[in-house]
């Protein structure tokens, strides 16, 4: 039995999806969006209004198999959202004020899926999943998750995009407008290393890590999948370009995990996505990367940019997480 709390919390939030046009959550949120308190916590982090009778049960282990899976190209197990659940009875002012919420209930003869934006706080997107039953809850849940995961993780890159671009360099670095960017949002702290016609390699060095941004073309026929030449191409790049420490030795992409790629259209481009790990060949060493590739048709090309990250001592989901937002940035004139 759902808690008087929870239909308070529910019955708001449908008061607030079901007005007309103009009083909608987003217009409201967006008129009153300046005396809004910030919102808290960090990307991939994900708070479950969800009481603990439902999540113990077949709920629960649905939700942690889905959002809590490992993430692709880690070197070490992390999840894709850190959760934290509260009961719907012991959601406070503090807890609602959380980034992403995911909350699920209850309600006799409702059922919906309700997307809200800057509801409580700014930036923030809540997802309510009512249903009348149960079983009936779980079978929305199931049904939905795959775009309620897309839309977190959409929101998280919106989010670390706007991070980034107040914290960026002010015009786009030489090395990289060779490629003939319209834009793309880079962490201000990378600087070019090496510069030639159609490559580019930026470093920045933190306390706990280096990073390297690798972009380059190659040339596309417009017929064969370009997916296996991509990677073909960062090898040899890698093996070039990135010596390791000892002598002779050099990166090179991880033989023994295999690459993750899929693809999407991103600004109207489309764009091959690539994750896996790199090691040092003939020496100690390796760790993520993500690579995002932009197929240029009215060129005849391919542009490929590529974040590696050695980190050894940190967990690494959340820095490629801001890194694959600077990728998901990148627009081509």
């Amino acid at each position: 039995m759902m808690r008087f709390g929870c239909i308070l919390l529910l019955a708001a939030l449908l008061g607030v999806a079901c007005q007309s046009e103009p009083q909608t959550a987003e217009a409201r949120a967006l008129a009153r969006k300046h005396n809004l308190p910030s919102s808290n916590g960090t990307h991939n982090e994900l708070t479950l209004f969800c009481d603990r009778d439902l999540w113990e049960e077949e709920l629960g282990v649905l939700l942690l198999e889905h959002l809590a899976k490992p993430m692709d190209g880690l070197p070490m197990a992390e999840p894709h959202f850190d959760l934290s659940r509260i009961d719907q009875d012991a959601v406070s002012s503090l807890t609602k004020r959380s980034k992403s919420i995911l909350t699920l209930a209850i309600i006799p003869d409702s059922s919906s899926t309700l997307v809200l934006k800057n509801l409580w706080a700014e930036p923030q997107l809540v997802v309510a999943i009512i249903a009348p039953t149960q079983e009936a809850l779980i079978q929305r849940v199931k049904a939905s998750l795959p775009e309620v995961i897309a839309r977190f993780d959409a929101h998280d890159a919106e989010v670390l995009a706007r991070r980034i671009a107040s914290n960026q360099s002010a015009t786009i670095a030489p090395s990289l407008a060779q490629f003939g960017l319209a834009s793309m949002v880079l962490p201000k702290g990378f600087k070019t290393t090496l510069q030639e016609d159609g490559l580019a390699i930026l470093r920045e060095d933190t306390k706990k890590s280096i990073q390297y941004l690798l972009a380059w073309e190659q040339p596309w026929d417009g017929e064969q999948d370009p997916s296996q030449a991509i990677l073909t191409r960062q090898n040899e790049l890698l093996s070039r370009y990135f010596e390791g420490t000892q002598d002779g030795s050099h990166l090179a992409i991880e033989p023994r995990i295999p690459v993750v790629q899929n693809y999407e259209e991103l600004g109207g481009t489309f764009a091959y996505l690539s994750r896996g790990q790199f090691r040092t060949e003939g020496g100690f060493g390796g760790g993520p990367f993500v690579t995002y590739s932009y197929v240029d048709e009215a060129h005849g090309r391919v542009l490929s940019m590529t974040y590696l990250v050695y980190a050894p001592s940190m967990k690494k989901r959340k820095v490629m997480m801001e890194l694959e937002s600077s990728l998901r940035s990148v627009r081509l004139r």
